[in-house]
């Protein structure tokens, strides 16, 4: 390691350049009889006369190269200053190309962290944005309730649960009274917070297991589940109508607004055999209150 660290300073000191190439002639002649000693011996044995010659040769070879050693050692001792600056600047040299390999890898592991952070959270905001189109798809704007294609898809769950299980699906279709007079009379965003007082006057009335949706502008279900007679969703219709007993308040002069609903109940499979049925049973029950008096709840 030393001898070639002196060889690529040999310009520096011109002294070594000629003891090395002496040294590298004669380190070749020494490899070169002991192959032939080698060779001799496991031909002939260990014991022929002629290896003499090749031993006197090794130790004539050994000899020089001790004294060329010798000589390098003597230029070392003389130029020591000179060499032990030489090896400080490439040491030197060795050390600044490892900080730059250190940094040049420091600067990777950035990188490498900088686009793992960036994919995650591109990840997880295309994740976040899925989940709501996700819930926007079902979901409606105004009231933040499912919507009629949510409402579709439970109902389908709740009809394949009562053939399962041998019980019944209750289906109450309401419509709000009174509505249209709301929008038309003080606008499209004051009809919206009727809508929006409505929901949350239906919501107080609901147990745990009820679904509740809006299908419509102004119209809304009822999926009804766990009840054990008729007399069960008549009680839950008039929980629903009692709830517009007092006029909605639209503005903060308190501009009070009467408002009722009419209610249309079908029920599986008692009243239908089919989603579609059950739907549209419900539905003409709804007309059928709205058209007797509204306010009330009517059966199919």
């Amino acid at each position: 390691m030393l001898l070639d660290k002196l060889r690529r300073h040999q310009s520096e000191i011109p002294q070594i350049a000629t003891i090395l190439d002496r040294l590298d002639d004669l380190i070749k002649k020494k490899f070169g009889v002991g192959r032939v000693s080698l060779q001799i011996q496991l031909s002939a044995g260990s014991y022929a006369p002629h290896l003499r010659m090749a031993t006197n040769d090794n130790k004539a070879l050994m000899d020089k190269i001790r004294m060329e050693i010798n000589s390098l050692e003597l230029i070392m001792e003389n130029e020591g200053d000179k060499i032990d600056e030489l090896l400080d600047e490439t040491l030197k040299q060795l050390r600044n190309l490892a900080l730059w390999i250190v940094f040049i890898m420091c600067m990777i592991l950035v990188v490498n962290y900088k686009r793992t952070v960036w994919l995650f959270e591109h990840a997880t905001t295309n994740e976040e944005l899925a989940e709501k189109f996700s819930h926007l798809a079902l979901h409606d704007a105004l009231t933040k309730l499912p919507n009629r294609r949510s409402f579709e898809q439970y109902l389908k769950k709740a009809i394949l649960q009562a053939n399962r299980y041998q019980v019944k699906v209750g289906l109450l279709y309401m419509d709000m009274d009174g509505f249209k007079l709301i929008n038309d009379k003080y606008g499209h965003a004051k009809g919206d917070k009727a809508l929006i007082e409505a929901v949350s006057r239906i919501n107080n009335t609901l147990r745990d297991s009820d679904f509740f949706a809006r299908v419509g502008g102004d119209e809304f279900v009822i999926v009804a589940n766990h009840f054990s007679e008729q007399s069960d969703l008549q009680i839950l219709a008039e929980r629903v109508i009692s709830a517009f007993n007092q006029p909605i308040s639209l503005d903060e002069r308190d501009t009070q607004v009467p408002m009722g609903v009419s209610i249309g109940i079908a029920i599986y499979p008692d009243n239908a055999k089919s989603q579609k049925s059950l739907m549209s049973n419900a539905d003409k029950a709804m007309y059928a209150a709205k058209s007797s008096g509204k306010n009330q709840a009517v059966f199919y």
